[in-house]
């Protein structure tokens, strides 16, 4: 266990060992998720936006016709914007900690550490899903919009490349989850060559779930004891496991392909990757209070579906 000596020098040793000990799993999607640290203010790749074709023909036909795969640059911003919580501790604590011996002064800073960090985590793995880009969203393009039947996405406009949408099965009001749904949301994902890894929705919705098929299989439990199945040791669909986020919007299904899905953070000069996500902590200056020192623990991240349409399916307006 690290032993903080200097208040601004060995924080991110502390920042290591409270990563480290917080439990990522009460953030499912952000537990799951790849994660990749970028050096550069825009994440680029190229997407293959379909147009080759083919043709039945004679072999004495001459081939007066061809066509070709179009490739167009897709690119997100990072960087523009951060998701941070600050703290701050009077000159008097710190002085008092440093001087009670140590493992004092350490002790002093681990329980805001602790804090700024869940609050950044709570904050990342909601925008995951509903962030909309702007800096209130920590610069994040989550699911509900780059997993839209519509609109621009990593500057590709569908309007003029129709393949870049995802499936989204919505409707003008809410309606009960219905087997149907789910397997013609499965089948949509089948004929757009894609597949998914898991499905993501909020507690009520596993709940429904789980009530429509222990309905419709009439299940009787004949296990050993502490043991048990639908609902028990997790729940699944076409062998995919539903996975229950309190992050995730009320009322949707995400069906997601988490191999096209990477969130990315931004390598700042203060930032060091922990735990795969690069978070950094500073001393904020500037303030008016001479007696208060105030910091901030920060990242900056952005989500990346590298293939829009394989990456996410929606099933909206389901009632919970």
């Amino acid at each position: 266990m690290s032993n903080i000596i200097s208040p601004v020098d060995s924080l991110q040793l502390l920042v290591d060992e409270q990563i480290a000990a917080l439990p990522l799993t009460d953030f499912p999607m952000l537990n799951r998720l790849q994660k990749k640290t970028i050096s550069q203010q825009f994440i680029k790749w190229t997407v293959d936006v379909g147009g080759a074709s083919a043709t039945g023909e004679s072999v004495t036909t001459d081939i007066t016709t061809f066509s070709e795969e179009l490739y167009v640059p897709a690119f997100l911003p990072i960087a523009g914007a951060r998701v941070s919580s600050s703290f701050q501790l009077s000159i008097q604590d710190i002085a008092q900690a440093k001087s009670a011996g140590k493992g004092a002064l350490r002790d002093l800073f681990a329980s805001d550490v602790d804090s700024a960090l869940r609050t950044i985590m709570q904050k990342l793995s909601t925008n995951i899903y509903v962030g909309d880009g702007t800096n209130a969203a920590g610069g994040i393009v989550g699911l509900q919009t780059a997993g839209a039947a519509a609109g621009v996405y990593a500057n590709i406009d569908p309007t003029t490349y129709p393949l870049w949408v995802s499936y989204v099965n919505t409707n003008a009001s809410l309606r009960a989850l219905t087997s149907d749904l789910l397997y013609t949301t499965d089948v949509a994902i089948t004929r757009k060559g894609g597949r998914y890894t898991a499905i993501y929705c909020s507690p009520e919705l596993a709940v429904k779930y789980k009530q429509l098929f222990a309905a419709q299989l009439n299940i009787t439990t004949q296990l050993p004891a502490g043991q048990a199945d639908l609902g028990y040791t997790g729940l699944s669909f076409s062998g995919r496991p539903i996975i229950q986020d309190i992050n995730c919007p009320n009322n949707v299904l995400y069906f997601v392909d988490e191999s096209e899905i990477s969130l990315y953070t931004y390598n700042h000069e203060t930032s060091q990757n922990r735990g795969g996500i690069q978070v950094g902590i500073d001393l904020l200056t500037g303030h008016n209070n001479p007696n208060m020192r105030k910091y901030g623990v920060f990242t900056m991240p952005q989500l990346q579906l590298k293939n829009r349409p394989k990456a996410v399916a929606v099933l909206d307006k389901i009632t919970q």
